[in-house]
């Protein structure tokens, strides 16, 4: 056994105890009788003398030994009626035996973070009740559960790779598509409810246009159907959305292809200023909002409306891959439009690489790239309608008319074209 490797595990089984301790002593009522320090880093040291001797029978004693200790000690104290310090002394007792594992194995470490966030959750006690008692009602908790169902346990379930004619049919992306929508719906409820209806609405459309501006279009219509008299503000997060697409597009663009980045920065610059404008002007008329969520949205989870917009998705990434199998690679434009109506990023891609493998010039990779977001925007315009109304997406269509016409007038200026 290595001198060193002892100590080193010693020293996190003291910190790991004087932690968990620590919390639980500050934490006993007045009069309340309750394992302490000394007790917990007992507890710790047991544990990493039993791994460090790597005796599995006697660290299956020395665990019962202490499990029988806590139970009379639990039973003598009859003003006490919870287990939570006896649960946390067990599992001081295991941090103990996982500081012997090899360094490479990441155990000490693992071991030490594992502590941090036991005692943070220990010391979160009263919030953590208040949380679930006051806080978040039962619909919200059963369609988190839901929600996290079909992350969780449908996703991994699903077969990968393509199938059908022109293998368009990809289970795992068109859910992926469906968990997407579903998440901003989800998580843009749970912001309203805490930051009120303007702050959260306007930070879910930056976070969903950062995850897919298309999902996010999908949802913000449909709420805004559903909401009539709130549509200037789902109105104000879909445009915020698809302002924050074309960051994102740059991004991606200066990691597979700086110079097609460069050459499109100052178009995608001026088109994401011209969406964040017409933003701050739209807020200037929207009256500030901080109540929870109105009666008819209790539910934060919406799958049949996904599944829709799942299936409408899929459908057009079969007449996307259909309409590229027969224009042929070698139309640039072509695959730009067709492949950008379903997913800018995937045309941008093959237009940036295509520059790379000198197939194209660079004039023509930026005009593939501003036909792809172009197509894409026709596509979200379309989904608004089917899922929103008339008005939310004759809105949303003026809104990428600004920006696609700023972004269009400086690419001229620039002569690109």
């Amino acid at each position: 056994m290595d001198l060193s490797h002892a100590l080193r595990a010693a020293a996190e089984a003291l910190l790991i105890g004087f932690l968990v301790g620590a919390e639980r002593e500050s934490s006993r009522e007045e009069g309340e009788r309750q394992p302490g320090v000394r007790d917990f880093i007992v507890i710790a040291l047991v544990g990493t003398i039993c791994g460090l001797l790597g005796l599995a029978y006697l660290t299956v004693a020395a665990l019962l030994s202490i499990a029988i200790v806590l139970a009379v000690f639990h039973f003598q104290a009859s003003e006490r009626s919870g287990v939570t310090t006896e649960m946390a002394a067990i599992a001081t007792f295991c941090l103990g035996v996982l500081t012997t594992l090899p360094r490479d194995t990441f155990g000490p470490a693992t071991a030490v973070a594992v502590t941090v966030v036991m005692v943070l959750l220990l010391e979160a006690k009263r919030t953590l009740h208040k949380f679930i008692r006051e806080t978040v009602t039962e619909t919200e908790f059963n369609d988190t559960l839901r929600f996290l169902a079909i992350i969780f346990v449908i996703y991994p379930v699903l077969p990968e790779g393509s199938y059908g004619p022109y293998e368009a049919f990809s289970p795992r992306a068109i859910w992926l598509f469906v968990i997407l929508v579903c998440s901003i719906s989800y998580i843009g409820y749970f912001l309203r409810k805490f930051l009120g209806s303007g702050e959260g609405l306007r930070l879910a459309g930056v976070l969903g246009g950062l995850a897919s501006s298309t999902a996010a279009t999908a949802s913000f219509a449909r709420q805004a159907r559903e909401e009539p008299k709130s549509l200037p503000m789902f109105w104000q997060a879909g445009v915020l959305a698809n302002a924050m697409q074309f960051p994102r597009v740059l991004v991606l663009l200066y990691v597979i292809s700086p110079p097609l980045a460069i050459g499109v920065t100052p178009v995608l610059a001026v088109m994401t200023a011209a969406g964040m404008i017409l933003s701050w002007l739209m807020a200037r008329g929207i009256p500030v909002e901080r109540e929870a969520p109105p009666a008819g949205l209790r539910n934060p989870f919406r799958l049949v409306p996904a599944l829709k917009f799942g299936a409408l998705f899929a459908a057009m990434v079969f007449l996307s891959k259909a309409g590229l199998a027969l224009a042929g690679q070698q139309a640039v434009l072509w695959v730009a439009a067709l492949g950008g109506s379903v997913d800018a990023d995937a045309a941008i891609v093959a237009a940036a690489q295509l520059l790379g493998n000198a197939s194209i010039s660079p004039a023509m990779a930026a005009g593939a790239v501003l036909l792809a977001l172009a197509t894409n925007a026709l596509l979200k315009i379309a989904i608004a309608g089917y899922a929103g109304n008339r008005i939310f997406a004759r809105r949303l269509a003026l809104a990428f008319a600004a920006m696609f016409g700023a972004g269009a007038l400086l690419w001229a200026a620039s002569g690109m074209i």
